[in-house]
């Protein structure tokens, strides 16, 4: 190579590590995502990774990252997700949010009339007892987006979709597990080889399993592998429970605004405060200053319909 063309070469792959630096530099950094208790029904708890104390959820609180929310006897809560996700988690039900990241976006949400994700997000749940129906927007998995929920039994992969899931271990050492989707499609990874079972609109698996219960932290260890059988229609009790959490979720979500996160010049997360509620056209229900703390009632919140934007 003449050293003319080799000279020119050399500078040619600086810029270009050059340019890759400057547009890495330029890309906003994700941040944690907000997640708000739009309506919490009867005994619920909230606690951290730095609290373990157990706390009351209520309305309008917020949650974050490596929060655990418990469900008692006849109680509910509906979460409502920065990334237009809407969760109504059932009585008697354990559920950790492992991960919640979320890229910066610079308007206001109304969660009701989103069709697909504001920003790129992250989301990883554990549900370890119990049951949910979702409600997640598209997601542009394209981009780097994934919304996951852990269970004894596996993981299910959500692609942007209306789903149930349900694991209830009794004392007998019998679990029943199914895992629903009204709309869109639910993909179960099970066992070492990771093996997945599609589960379209109208479908549910029934997982077949034994495990034991510690009678005093409730701790669910597996004791057989699990059995999964193919996906089949769903069950009319599956279909009746997911309409009525659908509706709840519509109407518990229905005024969420999820306020803009914002960014810098240099694509720094600014600081604009949580969530909002409307009230009487007003973008706060109160002057209550917004808080990140998971068990401190906020006023500043805001809901979605819940409808799937596959």
């Amino acid at each position: 190579m003449r050293p003319n063309l080799l000279l020119s070469w050399i500078l040619l792959c600086f810029a270009a590590a050059f340019a890759t630096a400057d547009a890495a530099a330029q890309q906003p950094a994700r941040i944690a995502g907000r997640i708000v208790a739009a309506r919490v029904r009867g005994p619920v708890t909230a606690t951290t990774a730095t609290d373990k104390t157990p706390r009351p959820l209520r309305d309008n609180d917020t949650l974050a990252e490596n929060a655990t929310v418990n469900t008692g006897a006849g109680a509910s809560a509906t979460l409502v997700f920065s990334n237009g996700a809407v969760l109504n988690l059932g009585a008697d039900s354990t559920l950790a949010i492992e991960e919640f990241l979320q890229d910066p976006f610079d308007r206001d949400i109304a969660v009701g009339d989103l069709k697909e994700e504001p920003s790129t997000s992250v989301t990883r749940l554990n549900l370890s007892r119990g049951e949910l129906v979702g409600n997640v927007k598209h997601l542009h998995a394209e981009r780097g987006s994934a919304f996951t929920v852990n269970t004894p039994v596996g993981v299910a992969g959500i692609r942007g979709t209306t789903f149930r899931i349900v694991f209830r271990p009794d004392a007998s050492g019998k679990v029943f597990f199914t895992l629903s989707t009204a709309d869109g499609t639910v993909v179960l990874q099970h066992g070492e080889a990771k093996q997945e079972v599609p589960v379209s609109t109208g479908k549910e698996v029934v997982v077949t399993v034994e495990a034991t219960v510690d009678p005093v932290t409730g701790a669910v260890t597996i004791t057989s592998a699990p059995v999964v059988g193919e996906a089949q229609t769903m069950s009319a009790e599956s279909q009746a429970t997911i309409a009525t959490a659908v509706q709840q979720i519509v109407e518990d979500a229905s005024a969420v605004i999820i306020k803009s996160t914002g960014t810098t010049t240099t694509g720094q997360p600014t600081d604009t405060g949580d969530a909002g509620k409307k009230d009487e056209g007003d973008t706060t229900k109160d002057n209550t200053p917004a808080t990140p703390d998971p068990t401190t009632p906020s006023s500043n919140t805001t809901p979605g319909d819940g409808r799937s934007g596959s």
